[in-house]
């Protein structure tokens, strides 16, 4: 995974009510300046992929002072944006009509319509967010069950380092639904997340916002009116995945005594719900 080499211009401003993270399609894969930036996402999506972000003041500053430090990169890719008093100017090139004016909108934000190819995303992949998803990762009792958890997998072709330990809930003519504890949850978050960055068609993007559990789905994300699935903690602060845009397969059985590694190949998995993996 790539890490930015330069400072956030987004650090410090944190997801707001009803905000998501967006970002911007790179000049380059792998952009190394990547960052990611909270708005308010309109429920259309323009040229039936992109989102349709509404800013606050500070947000879209920090996006103007991003593109300053982005648009060498690829002047024909990245637009330039400045404040003119509350008015936002996005330049997309020298041509009169190329100069966009936005204004503050009733909801006290700057709408961008369909300037830019934004899209849903997870907070900036700084070197911090890097060390500690590896750290996580590399921890090998986030993959050993306790008394009465089962080892379940949303990537059943990785194992057995795919594999992480869970609480089954069972309701009469229902699904299963795998139940994680808090260290579990993220360290399935980072898994995801980590290999979303590899094969995102593939992986989901997991990411925590306070102690909230947040799904962005590498398909859905493209559709009207879709916005990330979130999932708070129950009472006593576990994870309980119960929908159909993130499901699971058992691996092993459920462990009736002390801590073991998992199985390294599936042994009666069913998923947790029907649909296709996310």
């Amino acid at each position: 995974m790539n890490t930015p080499t330069t400072q956030d211009p987004s650090a410090g401003t944190d997801l707001a009510a009803g905000e998501h993270w967006i970002e911007l399609v790179p000049a380059a894969h792998a952009e190394p300046h990547q960052v990611s930036f909270p708005a308010v996402v309109e429920p259309r999506r323009h040229h039936g992929l992109w989102v349709r972000p509404r800013l606050r003041r500070e947000v879209a500053e920090a996006v103007c002072e991003w593109l300053n430090v982005v648009y060498p990169v690829d002047p024909d890719w990245y637009p330039l944006a400045r404040f003119e008093d509350d008015l936002l100017v996005v330049f997309t090139g020298d041509a009169d009509h190329q100069r966009h004016e936005i204004a503050l909108g009733e909801d006290g934000r700057y709408p961008l319509g369909e300037l830019g190819r934004w899209f849903l995303s997870a907070p900036t992949r700084t070197r911090a967010r890097f060390y500690r998803q590896l750290e996580v990762l590399r921890d090998a009792e986030r993959h050993f069950p306790r008394p009465g958890e089962t080892v379940v997998t949303c990537d059943p072709d990785n194992l057995p380092v795919s594999g992480f330990p869970a609480r089954i809930d069972t309701k009469p003519a229902a699904p299963w639904v795998p139940v994680f504890r808090p260290d579990i949850a993220e360290a399935v978050a980072a898994w995801c997340t980590t290999n979303h960055h590899k094969v995102p068609d593939d992986h989901p993007l997991v990411y925590f916002d306070g102690d909230t559990l947040v799904h962005v789905h590498q398909h859905l994300r493209s559709l009207d009116g879709y916005l990330p699935w979130r999932i708070d903690p129950d009472a006593d602060g576990n994870y309980r995945i119960d929908g159909d845009e993130w499901t699971f397969q058992a691996v092993s059985v459920k462990s009736e005594g002390g801590v073991h590694p998992p199985e390294t190949a599936p042994e009666d998995g069913r998923r947790a719900r029907s649909g296709s993996p996310a």
